[in-house]
């Protein structure tokens, strides 16, 4: 039997890993995690509406530690204000760079990764598959696929079963993560991106900002690919 343990955070690439593994696995577990962040409450409802909506358990751990060492670096994620940006910004890499360091949690792949392990390991072995795409790994170092055939070669050593990390979306952009969306018949628009959330319309989506550097990615993508975008902004992006 062939298990996977999904790190869904609630965006279009981890939404998009959650449909790919139930039709590619026989039994899908959602793992998302709590850490104090801007979107979490967001997240939760969003990853509860998947888990009925897909019919797949939902398990969600508390990282207060995690929280902890945000704050103490000063990520806008955690309790701050993200950088607003539009799509032409985005070009420059200097300001990519520099909007990734606001973001950044302090090794947060990696123990989300590692939290993954350890539930697979218990359950006997499994695939982690994460969200990890070309687009944010130009800009992401734990997003690449150095990142994960690293993080494989330390669960040959970490894990007693066999456990390992997939990465389906690595070499796609948000475009192509669009498509893909697309051809899953993924209901997207349940799925949220955003760095600071402006809660749920009455039947259930989540409002985005449209304005931070998540939400401009998103939207690009989706129009690029699809032509549309049934996302719900409180601002239309600059794209």
């Amino acid at each position: 039997m062939k298990r996977a343990v999904v790190l869904f955070s609630g965006g279009l690439d981890s939404t998009a890993c959650l449909y790919w593994a139930k039709k590619n696995y026989d039994e899908v577990i959602m793992l998302t995690a709590n850490y104090g962040s801007n979107e979490e409450k967001v997240m939760n409802r969003v990853a509860e509406f998947f888990s009925k909506e897909l019919n797949v358990p939902l398990k969600i751990i508390r990282l207060d530690f995690l929280e902890e060492f945000s704050k103490l670096r000063g990520t806008a994620l955690v309790g701050g204000e993200t950088p607003k940006v539009t799509a032409q910004e985005l070009e420059d890499m200097g300001v990519a760079r520099e909007t990734a360091r606001s973001v950044w949690v302090p090794a947060r792949n990696l123990l989300l990764i590692s939290a993954a392990a350890s539930f697979l390991d218990a359950l006997g072995g499994g695939d982690i598959i994460v969200g990890f795409n070309a687009e944010e790994g130009a800009t992401f170092p734990d997003n690449t696929l150095e990142f994960v055939e690293k993080m494989n070669e330390a669960l040959k050593y970490g894990t007693l079963s066999e456990v390992k990390v997939v990465a389906p979306l690595i070499n796609l952009d948000k475009k192509g993560i669009a498509r893909l969306l697309k051809e899953l018949n993924a209901k997207y628009e349940y799925s949220s991106s955003c760095y600071m959330p402006r809660g749920f319309t009455e039947d259930g989506k989540p409002i985005h900002c449209g304005q931070c550097e998540s939400c401009v990615r998103r939207h690009r993508g989706l129009m690029d690919a699809l032509g549309e975008d049934r996302t719900v902004y409180a601002v239309e992006p600059k794209i």
